[in-house]
């Protein structure tokens, strides 16, 4: 078993207008390369964590997701107002405690320290 490594990690949009804030274990859950319709062309390694876990700093848009025949809000994927860079999604209901970190904002000497496990679709819920 690989020794764990707890890291304060930072992820940063290329301008580093957005900066997001993490604890990570080197041996927490692979990150995931979700190949839905909308991950697959975001190229997003997701990280998963409760809101009050991560810190957020600076102003992004939001595109809206809608689930499957108009049902409903399905997710908020946040992108730098500056330079567009993808940073994370969140959930429409905050009562939903769960969001995804894109890792891939990680410089890659920290990105580097964690597997990655590829899903063939959705993420799991």
């Amino acid at each position: 078993m690989a020794e764990s490594e707890k890291l304060s990690l930072t992820a940063t949009c290329q301008c580093k207008a957005v900066r997001i804030h993490f604890t990570r274990s080197t041996t927490d859950r692979p990150l995931n390369q979700c190949l839905c319709s909308i991950c697959g062309r975001y190229a997003a390694l997701w990280a998963y964590y409760e809101p009050s876990q991560v810190q957020i700093e600076g102003e992004t848009d939001i595109y809206v997701r809608n689930k499957p025949a108009n049902e409903g809000k399905y997710l908020e994927f946040h992108r730098c107002k500056i330079c567009g860079c993808v940073t994370h999604w969140a959930h429409p209901d905050k009562s939903v405690k769960k969001m995804g970190i894109n890792c891939r904002m990680l410089d890659r000497p920290d990105l580097e320290k964690f597997e990655i496990k590829q899903e063939d679709g959705p993420a799991p819920r």
